[in-house]
């Protein structure tokens, strides 16, 4: 049994009717209406501070352009004070729309058509297309799973293809395998990036959901010359709203990177945005120990689960979040056969594929729900599997 919930994460809100695309847009996705528990979305009502700061905002019947102030850099710069003891100016972040309008951009401005870009699957799929999309050529270093679902760098792969790159997209936390990555791990990094010239670009939008049993260390930290990409969106629920913000410690770098920006029209937030990200960043820190400490036992509670009544799924609680990485290959069913089976008991989870082909056999499950939800989900995928 679950531990008592806290009162604000265990209300069951319904969105069907709120332009959810994890559950409105769920049957569209599956070709058929499931019990969604797939996008990187969480079911929580967002703090209050938010919902008061917006509120505000839009009292005043006036919605025109936001004004280029530095107040949202000030607030993230606090944050990353007090969250990772990592000082650094308001200048050195750029407002962006979001995390993958950052992530292109940077690709486009610090490569040329041809380059080679090193990612590491199973990866976010927009990983891949920052890349291909972008007329780049993509160079795949795949992690190492040590066998216990904890996976790690191929630093011998990594080796051989630096002096074929000019660029390595790094998920720090790494998405969907669950990784924090240590110190140690992205020093190891850097210093084989910077003996070959390649650049990182670095996406830590997970990074203030690390738990308990992990320490997220932001890559600025580490390499002053890298270009690191934040947001509250996923920290705070507030993906909807949109928001990033971009880092960039080098003064000729920024000015490459702005000018890229203002060129693809990527720059910038929209006025809810700035309000909601300050707000979260200045008053949301309570809120989000409380949620995390609800993730953390939503994650335990899985792993008892699977252990107890579905022994044969592999999982290990992830170092960060919401998203689980179940490995279900010991069943020996294909992609398509795992596929119809949780449709067929209607549940909607991210299938491994769509990470790369080395997440053939698994599928990415989202706990960011009520325990009660969650439940219902376990049952469903117990449903879905052979006994």
């Amino acid at each position: 049994m679950m531990d008592k919930p806290s009162e604000q994460f265990s209300k069951e809100w319904n969105r069907l009717h709120s332009d959810s695309v994890k559950w409105a847009g769920a049957a569209h996705k599956f070709g058929k209406a499931v019990f969604p528990m797939w996008v990187a979305d969480m079911d929580f009502a967002v703090p209050q501070c938010i919902t008061d700061a917006l509120s505000q905002r839009i009292a005043h019947p006036i919605y025109g352009y936001p004004d280029h102030d530095l107040h949202v850099q000030e607030s993230a710069v606090r944050w990353m004070q007090q969250q990772y003891q990592w000082v650094s100016e308001p200048e050195n972040f750029i407002l962006v729309q979001g995390v993958l309008p950052g992530l292109f951009a940077a690709v486009r401005a610090f490569s040329r058509p041809g380059d080679g870009i090193i990612v590491m699957p199973p990866i976010y799929p927009p990983f891949f297309e920052a890349v291909e999309q972008n007329g780049r050529h993509l160079l795949s270093v795949p992690l190492l799973d040590g066998g216990n679902g904890r996976y790690h760098i191929d630093f011998a792969h990594l080796e051989k293809v630096l002096d074929k790159a000019r660029m390595l997209l790094l998920c720090s936390p790494h998405n969907p395998v669950g990784r924090v990555w240590s110190r140690d791990e992205l020093q190891q990094v850097v210093s084989s990036c910077r003996k070959h010239g390649v650049q990182i670009v670095v996406d830590e939008i997970h990074a203030d959901l690390t738990h308990t049993w992990a320490v997220h260390t932001p890559l600025a930290t580490v390499d002053p010359q890298c270009v690191l990409l934040a947001s509250a969106s996923k920290s705070f629920n507030i993906a909807g709203i949109g928001g990033a913000i971009a880092w960039v410690g080098e003064s000729e770098k920024k000015s490459v990177y702005l000018a890229e920006l203002r060129r693809s029209k990527s720059l910038g937030m929209n006025t809810f945005a700035k309000v909601a990200c300050q707000a979260a960043w200045d008053a949301g820190a309570s809120w989000l120990r409380e949620m995390k400490d609800y993730l953390e036992k939503n994650a335990l509670y899985l792993q008892s689960f699977l252990h107890q009544n579905i022994p044969a799924v592999h999982f290990r609680p992830p170092d960060f979040g919401y998203l689980a990485w179940l490995d279900l290959r010991s069943f020996g069913l294909s992609d398509a056969e795992l596929h119809q089976r949780l449709l067929n008991a209607g549940l909607g989870l991210n299938a491994g594929l769509g990470f790369g082909q080395e997440g053939s056999g698994y599928v990415r499950l989202n706990y960011g729900t009520q325990c009660a939800r969650l439940q219902h989900g376990l049952f469903l995928l117990q449903q879905a599997l052979p006994p």
